[in-house]
C-alpha cells in the first residue's frame, strides 16, 4: 500500500504511516484491517493526484462533497419512487410483483438504489465512516447493473459513467474535510436538493399532479441550477465556482434526463434552459449580495 504513495511523500512519511497502520490494526479482525487498508489506499491515491487537504482542488471537492451525496440520494430516490408508484398502481397482486421485481435486473436496481440512498443520507448527517462506503457501493453497483441490464437502468454507457464519476467525487474529498463540508448549512441545502428533486417527481409518478404527465428530467436540472445560484448568493462571488461544482455533481441527474427525454428535442431544450439561465443569473446574484453587504 505504501507503494501507492508518491515516492517523495513515501520517503518522508512512509515509516510513520506504516507504524500508525500497524498500531491501529494490531489484534483487529480482518474486516477492520481491510477497512483501514482501504482508507490508506484512498489517501495514497489522493496524494498521488494532488488532492491534499490544503490544495485548491480539495477545497473544490469539499464544496462538491455534500451536493454529490445529495445528487446520489436524489438519483437513487427517483428510481425507488418510480418503482413504488408502479407497484401501487399495478393491478397485479403485491406478492407476485415483489417476486418479479426483487429478482434479476430490477432486484439489482432496487437494492443498489436503496443502499445508495441510505448511504448518502447517512454521510450527510455526519456518519461518513459508514455512509460514504455505502453510498459509493450503491452507486458502483448501480453502474455495474446498468451495463448489463439494458434500458431499465438508462443508457448502458452514459448512466454507468455518470454514477461512477459521482462516486469518484465523493471518494476524492479528503476525510478531514468531510465534516467541514457538511457544516455551515450545506448539509441543509443538500437535504433540500434531495427533497425538491424526489418529492415533486414522486407526485408526478403517482398522478397527483393531473396537468403534468412527466417532467422529462427538466425539474432535477432546474433544482441544481437554482442551488448554484443560492450558493453564489451566500458566497457573494461571481458564481463560477458554485456553478462549476453543480456541473461536477450533475451527471446522474443529467443521465436520467437524457434517458427520459431521448428523442424529445423540446424536452432537451427545456433541460438546457435552466443551465443557461443560471449562467446569467448567478453573476448578478453575487453582485447584488456583495453590494448589499457593502451597504450594511
Amino acid at each position: 500500500m505504501l507503494r501507492l504513495y508518491p515516492a517523495a511523500y513515501r520517503r518522508a512519511h512512509g515509516g510513520e504511516i506504516a507504524a500508525t497502520y500497524r498500531e491501529s490494526t494490531a489484534g483487529e479482525p480482518l474486516g477492520s484491517r481491510l477497512r483501514e487498508g482501504a482508507g490508506l489506499a484512498a489517501h495514497a491515491m489522493r496524494m498521488r493526484m494532488g488532492l491534499g487537504p490544503a490544495t485548491r482542488a480539495s477545497r473544490v471537492l469539499a464544496l462538491a462533497y455534500p451536493f454529490a451525496l445529495a445528487v446520489s440520494a436524489a438519483a437513487c430516490g427517483l428510481h425507488l419512487a418510480r418503482w413504488y408508484a408502479a407497484l401501487v398502481s399495478s393491478p397485479t397482486p403485491l406478492r407476485v410483483q415483489l417476486r418479479v421485481d426483487l429478482s434479476g435486473a430490477w432486484g439489482a436496481l432496487l437494492v443498489s438504489s436503496l443502499i445508495g440512498f441510505v448511504g448518502a443520507a447517512s454521510a450527510l448527517t455526519g456518519r461518513w465512516r459508514a455512509g460514504v462506503p455505502l453510498a459509493v457501493a450503491g452507486l458502483l453497483s448501480f453502474a455495474g447493473a446498468a451495463v448489463v441490464s439494458g434500458p431499465a437502468f438508462g443508457d448502458p454507457v452514459v448512466t454507468p459513467a455518470a454514477f461512477a464519476l459521482t462516486a469518484a467525487v465523493v471518494l476524492a474529498c479528503p476525510p478531514d474535510r468531510r465534516l467541514e463540508a457538511t457544516a455551515a448549512g450545506r448539509a441543509g441545502m443538500a437535504g433540500a436538493v434531495i427533497a425538491l428533486v424526489v418529492v415533486p417527481r414522486a407526485a408526478i409518478d403517482a398522478h397527483a399532479v393531473p396537468w403534468v404527465s412527466t417532467d422529462y428530467g427538466c425539474w432535477p436540472v432546474l433544482v441544481l441550477a437554482a442551488t448554484g445560484v443560492a450558493l453564489t448568493w451566500r458566497s457573494g462571488t461571481r458564481g463560477g465556482l458554485e456553478l462549476g461544482v453543480m456541473a461536477l455533481v450533475s451527471p446522474p441527474l443529467l443521465a436520467h434526463a437524457c434517458a427520459t427525454a431521448w428523442g424529445e428535442t423540446t424536452a432537451v431544450l427545456w433541460s438546457a434552459a435552466p443551465l443557461a439561465a443560471a449562467a446569467v443569473i448567478a453573476p448578478l446574484t453575487g453582485h447584488l449580495a456583495r453590494t448589499g453587504r457593502t451597504i450594511l
